[in-house]
């Protein structure tokens, strides 16, 4: 036999009391990451491989994974119109360094945000071709309803292929079109970020000078990759 353990009338009212529970998260984000129109990312570092990938080679240099993660699971809460400046803080580079590991990171963003315009085309691609499947089908259920004749069986699996590929055109332009427009916001918010270096942090806002680059910056319309692969070449 199954026994069920009846609730405690406390239990009930602790049950209300957390379902009414609700968190502020536009203020949590406000109070935690943005400050006159910047969102910051603030990280502490101990050197350089803790932002670049250890494996990497001179020239051809690689984001560290955790790093990368980090990074992308605080800019999750951060809504896109806030141009996110990313602080690294706790370990002093060399100007080289400084270098290497801003244009880095920016190619690094500047691919993911790629990989998200060509899922886009993809969509595209599909959208068309469906939409293309529903006027053939549209035509021939038109043509087998001018004919009598034909077995209904047929006209019915005309039928059912004519609204599968209504539907399916319909989730590809409404649902899978607007998530990925979606992700390509956050992906180019990350690509356009300012990346900012300080010995040890300190918490406030970014300097005047750096304010006016991120919004010069923000305005550009098409991300170019890093300078330093067309000096190697």
């Amino acid at each position: 036999m199954f026994f069920t353990k009846r609730k405690s009338r406390r239990q009930i009212q602790n049950l209300r009391k957390l379902s009414r529970k609700n968190v502020d998260l536009g203020k949590f984000v406000k109070d935690f990451y943005v400050e006159k129109g910047l969102a910051y990312i603030s990280c502490n570092v101990s050197g350089y491989n803790d932002i670049i990938d250890r494996y990497s080679v001179k020239g051809y240099e690689w984001v560290e994974e955790s790093f990368a993660r980090f990074v992308e699971e605080n800019a999750i809460y951060i809504p896109p119109e806030y141009p996110i400046v990313l602080e690294i803080c706790g370990h002093r580079f060399t100007e080289a360094q400084k270098t290497t590991i801003e244009e880095t990171i920016l190619d690094y963003y500047a691919l993911k945000m790629g990989d998200v315009q060509m899922s886009i085309q993809a969509n595209n691609r599909r959208i068309l071709f469906m939409f293309l499947l529903v006027a053939v089908f549209a035509v021939i259920l038109y043509l087998v309803t001018m004919f009598p004749g034909i077995p209904k069986v047929l006209s019915e699996a005309v039928f059912v292929l004519f609204w599968m590929a209504l539907w399916d055109a319909s989730e590809f332009f409404f649902v899978d079109g607007r998530d990925l427009q979606e992700d390509k916001l956050e992906a180019a918010q990350l690509a356009s970020m300012a990346v900012t270096f300080f010995d040890k942090f300190e918490d406030g806002p970014a300097e005047p000078e750096v304010v006016q680059q991120i919004m010069e910056e923000m305005e550009e319309e098409v991300i170019l990759p890093s300078t330093q692969w067309d000096a190697e070449e």
